[in-house]
């Protein structure tokens, strides 16, 4: 084996269309919260169903990307501890906007705010039962929930076979199902939680972090499929979100199918497009554009709300100052992650 095709299976080559989907995610959950604050009744009322497809991406990007360091020598603790660092200006920069509207709206004394930025920045949740999960920025719980199964990857899955990965995969299926049951949707995680819903979010991180993991690995190990024209393969995403309501299912059951079949179908459906190496920058500045629009995007469409109203004009004008801040702080801060070092075991 020469050096370079050693290379070339030591790292893979980066899916950068796995960027531009994620980039997708985060503008439907932006639509999402849009329709919810502004109350719009649109196209995008199930956006939160894409929260899961972040924790199926991390799973599937670890999985290709990240596991061997971990079966190499990289310790558990370690391990999270460089995912918090590359996590934590997301988490400043949605606490940060967050609670300058808190001074602003004078949500409370300015030491509570101050005592709840800190429990925030430190990623501390709320377990008061009532209210976010994060005092300030909502969406931080995703953050924290992928730290968790980061951690899990680390000190547990990386030793799991892959055949009883899917296995697992499939029990944390049949938890999901049962909990969506329970909650009569997919947004379990939001809330602060409870001694009797303290466990909810878990099936929801689970499975689709698990599931990424399989495929990954599946991935990492060679399987390939045929795939969609990659412009057919961006648009699907769109078009399944917006049909899902139309869907003659519950509200649970839609939820069900579409995070359990159409997700992971069409992450695996992009992984296998192969888009034009013209796309590589734009799709990789996109994944990147996503991480700040996800964590700001949301205090300010309230606050623009709660200033201007909820007049057609105002939506179009938070939707451009979510992604204008977004981008700002995107040439600000670096959120890309750094090589992971690993240390040579003893012996």
């Amino acid at each position: 084996m020469t050096q370079a095709s050693a290379a070339t299976q030591a790292h893979p080559p980066r899916l950068f269309q796995l960027d531009g989907l994620r980039g997708i995610a985060a503008f439907m959950i932006m639509f999402y919260h849009l329709d919810i604050v502004y109350r719009v009744h649109g196209h995008f009322v199930r956006g939160y169903l894409f929260v899961d497809m972040f924790f199926l991406l991390s799973g599937f990007v670890l999985a290709v990307s990240t596991e061997k360091k971990l079966n190499a020598g990289i310790g558990a603790f370690e391990f999270t501890r460089s995912r918090f660092v590359r996590l934590w200006p997301l988490v400043a920069v949605g606490a940060g906007v967050a609670v300058v509207r808190a001074f602003w709206i004078g949500l409370a004394d300015p030491l509570t705010l101050l005592i709840w930025l800190a429990l925030d920045l430190a990623m501390i949740p709320s377990l008061t039962g009532s209210g976010p999960f994060y005092r300030f920025n909502g969406p931080q719980w995703t953050l924290f929930y992928e730290l968790l199964a980061n951690f899990l990857h680390a000190l547990v899955l990386r030793r799991v076979p892959t055949r009883a990965m899917l296995v697992l995969a499939m029990v944390m299926g049949a938890w999901l199902i049962y909990t969506v049951q329970i909650h009569r949707s997919d947004t379990m995680g939001v809330d602060a939680p409870t001694w009797k819903t303290w466990w909810m979010a878990l099936p929801r991180v689970g499975f689709s972090y698990v599931l990424g993991v399989w495929f990954g690995r599946k991935y990492r190990d060679g399987m390939r499929s045929p795939g969609l024209p990659w412009w057919l393969a961006t648009i699907l995403p769109v078009l399944g979100i917006m049909l899902v309501p139309l869907l003659p299912l519950s509200h649970a059951h839609g939820d069900l199918v579409f995070v359990m079949l159409f997700l992971p179908a069409i992450m695996w459906v992009v992984a296998m497009s192969q888009p034009p190496q013209a796309l590589k920058a734009p799709m990789e500045w996109l994944g990147t554009f996503s991480l700040p629009l996800y964590c700001v995007h949301l205090t300010v469409l309230v606050w623009m709300s709660e200033v201007l109203g909820r007049e057609t004009w105002v939506r179009f004008a938070a939707v451009a100052a979510a992604m204008v801040l977004a981008w700002a702080f995107s040439r600000l801060i670096s959120f890309q992650s750094k090589p992971t070092v690993v240390k040579a075991k003893a012996g």
